[in-house]
C-alpha cells in the first residue's frame, strides 16, 4: 500500500473534498457555482475508479493488480453515456451539461497521473 500513496492521497484528498461540498451545498446552503456545477464530476472519477480496483482486487486475490489504460477509458465513456445521455433521457432531473465532459477527463487524467506516480516510485526503489 505504501507504493499506491499518490493514489490514496487523491482518492482521500477527493472524498473530502466531495463531502465538505455536499455540507456546504446542502447543510449550510453555501453556494458556490462552479463548485456546485463541476466538483462532483471532477471528484467522481478518482473516488470510481480506485472502488472499482479496489473491489478486483478483492475479488480476484490479487493485491498487485492494476486498472489497464482501456478500463480506465471503458469507465469514462461508460460515466459520459450514463451521466450525460441515458439519465436525461430517462429523468427530467437529470439535465445534460457537456461542461462535464472535461471534469470527468480531468478526474480520470488526475488518477492516472496519480497511478504514474506510484509506478515511478516502485520503480525508482527497484533501481536502488
Amino acid at each position: 500500500m505504501k507504493q499506491e500513496s499518490p493514489v490514496l492521497i487523491l482518492v482521500i484528498v477527493s472524498a473530502s473534498l466531495f463531502l465538505i461540498h455536499q455540507y456546504l451545498q446542502l447543510g449550510v446552503q453555501f453556494q458556490i457555482d462552479f463548485l456546485d456545477n463541476y466538483l462532483d464530476p471532477a471528484v467522481l472519477m478518482p473516488l470510481l475508479l480506485y472502488a472499482v480496483l479496489w473491489e478486483r482486487r478483492i475479488l480476484l486475490r490479487n493485491r498487485n493488480l492494476v486498472l489497464p489504460y482501456t478500463d480506465i477509458l471503458g469507465y469514462f465513456l461508460l460515466i459520459l453515456l450514463f451521466g450525460e445521455l441515458l439519465f436525461p433521457l430517462i429523468s427530467e432531473k437529470f439535465t445534460a451539461d457537456y461542461w462535464d465532459i472535461p471534469a470527468y477527463a480531468f478526474g480520470s487524467l488526475a488518477y492516472v497521473i496519480a497511478r504514474e506516480i506510484s509506478n515511478f516510485k516502485n520503480f525508482r526503489n527497484d533501481e536502488s
